[in-house]
C-alpha cells in the first residue's frame, strides 16, 4: 500500500523523475546511512548512493520506529514488510518479507520506507526490498541484529539505514549537533554509550551501529547533508 504519496514526495510522475534522475553508475558501497524528510531536500544524496547500488542486488532495509509498538508487538524488536510487488509512478518494487512480524501497521505511521520507493523503480528494478522496521534498546538488541544481519550478508547485499543525525531541535543547535554525529562515524567511534546517556539523539543511532558491526567496525564517508535543515539534522554517508 503507498500511504504518504502527495505528502513527503510527489504523486505526479514527471515532478518525481526530476528528483531521481539522473542517477550514474559508480563504485560500489557495502552499506549507507541516508536521512528521512521531504524528499526534494535530500533527492540528491539518494541519487549519489543509488549510483553505488547495482541493479538486481538485494536491498536490506532498516527503518527505525518512531514510536512505541503497539500494545499486541510489546516486547518485539523487529517487523517485516509482507513480500509483495509494489506498484508507482515510476514502475515495480519487488518486495521481500524477512520472516518477521507483520510491519504493515508501521508502514501507515512511518513515511521513511516510501522514501525509496522511486529510486529503486527507476535505478534498480531487478533488485530485492527486504524492509525491516526496528525498536532496538540496547546494546544486547544491536549484537542481536547485528548477528542476523551477518546471515544475510551473501556478498550480493546492500545495507541500507534511514536515520537522520538529531532528534528535532531548535533551529541554532541542529548544524552543530549533526556535525558532531557526523564526525564521530567518520573516526569509526561507537554510538551506543553517547545514545544512551541521551549526548545524542539519531533516530537510528542502534541500527547504524549493527551496520558497523557487521562492516567491521570501520569508518563512514560523508557523501553530503541536505538542501535544507528543517528542525533535524540530516546527512547520508557509506561504508565499505
Amino acid at each position: 500500500m503507498i500511504y504518504h504519496s502527495g505528502i513527503f514526495y510527489p504523486e505526479d510522475k514527471e515532478e518525481l523523475l526530476a528528483l531521481v534522475s539522473p542517477i550514474g553508475n559508480e563504485e560500489r558501497h557495502k552499506a549507507f546511512i541516508l536521512p528521512h524528510m521531504r524528499l526534494e531536500y535530500i533527492a540528491a544524496l539518494y541519487r549519489t548512493a543509488f549510483a553505488s547500488i547495482p541493479d538486481g542486488t538485494m536491498i536490506v532495509l532498516l527503518l527505525p520506529l518512531h514510536r512505541e509498538v503497539l500494545e499486541k508487538d510489546k516486547g518485539k524488536k523487529l517487523f517485516s514488510s509482507k513480500t509483495r510487488k509494489e506498484e508507482t509512478a515510476l514502475g515495480s518494487v519487488n518486495i521481500l518479507s524477512l520472516g518477521f512480524d507483520d510491519a504493515g501497521p508501521y508502514e501507515e505511521e512511518e513515511y521513511s520506507l516510501e522514501l525509496f520507493y522511486p529510486f529503486i523503480a527507476f535505478h534498480n528494478p531487478s533488485s530485492t526490498l527486504c524492509p525491516l522496521f526496528t525498536r532496538l534498546e540496547n546494546s544486547e538488541d544491536v549484537k542481536m541484529l547485528a548477528k542476523y544481519l551477518f546471515t544475510l550478508d551473501d556478498g550480493n547485499t546492500i545495507f541500507i539505514t534511514s536515520s537522520n543525525m538529531t532528534d528535532k531541535l531548535p533551529e541554532d543547535a541542529v548544524s552543530p549537533e549533526r556535525d558532531k554525529v557526523v564526525h564521530m562515524l567518520e573516526n569509526g567511534e561507537h554510538l551506543m554509550d553517547e545514545w544512551r546517556k541521551g549526548h545524542i539523539r539519531g533516530c537510528g543511532i542502534p541500527l547504524i551501529e549493527s551496520i558497523s558491526r557487521i562492516c567491521g567496525n570501520g569508518k563512514w564517508k560523508l557523501i553530503g547533508i541536505s538542501e535544507k535543515e528543517t528542525k533535524a539534522g540530516h546527512a547520508a554517508l557509506y561504508i565499505d
